[in-house]
């Protein structure tokens, strides 16, 4: 293992959790939403690599969809003046009379104010190692179209098909019903051999 960045900062203006009363705590496990405020975490480079280690520390990943029913809060950290503002909210969705919530914020705790005072960023050869793309995740890029591998590393994929009958499907042939079908042909053929029979007597007595 190789240490990839080091960060030292400085805290100020503390609030514990235990400063705060809220009416409703988080679920435990349930992951916070992550708001970064400020030109700074764009523009600096310091700034740039504390973003990603924040992102890093809660394992987040860019989500294309959101269940707002799972989100119970949020960390605001928000850069200015060379100092981050660390601050941790409860989410309430209200009734709005529309489709989209209405959000209410109450602030859980910890609050405090990060001052960045000695770092150590990752070499060029290092963050070039570090963000090299895995030989497996290339080949699932390139994979064709349907095609997908899951957590355990298998390959699936989807096949789209007309619309099928099941009427004309061909199904398997069980004994049970075979034998059903033969007992059936079987009285079938018994009925008409005793009609042949009818008519046979019937024709003798008529000679």
């Amino acid at each position: 293992y190789k240490i990839y960045d080091m960060y030292e900062f400085g805290l100020s203006k503390i609030k514990p959790s235990i400063s705060f009363k809220p009416s409703k705590t988080p679920s435990i496990c349930n992951q916070p939403l992550l708001l970064f405020q400020g030109d700074a975490f764009e523009t600096d480079t310091k700034m740039s690599e504390v973003k990603s280690l924040f992102l890093d520390m809660y394992s987040h990943q860019a989500q294309k969809k959101l269940n707002l029913a799972g989100v119970e809060h949020v960390i605001v950290l928000t850069a200015h003046g060379g100092k981050i503002a660390f601050r941790h909210y409860g989410i309430a969705l209200k009734k709005s009379g529309g489709k989209v919530p209405r959000i209410e914020l109450e602030e859980l705790g910890p609050s405090f104010d990060m001052e960045l005072r000695r770092e150590r960023l990752p070499a060029a050869e290092l963050a070039k190692e570090a963000n090299k793309m895995p030989k497996q995740v290339q080949k699932q890029a390139k994979m064709k179209k349907n095609l997908e591998r899951n957590a355990l590393g298998e390959t699936t994929g989807r096949v789209h098909m007309q619309k099928q009958t099941f009427d004309e499907f061909q199904t398997r042939k069980m004994k049970g019903l075979k034998r059903g079908r033969d007992k059936a042909l079987e009285a079938k053929a018994e009925g008409e051999q005793a009609k042949r029979t009818r008519l046979d007597s019937d024709d003798a007595d008529e000679s």
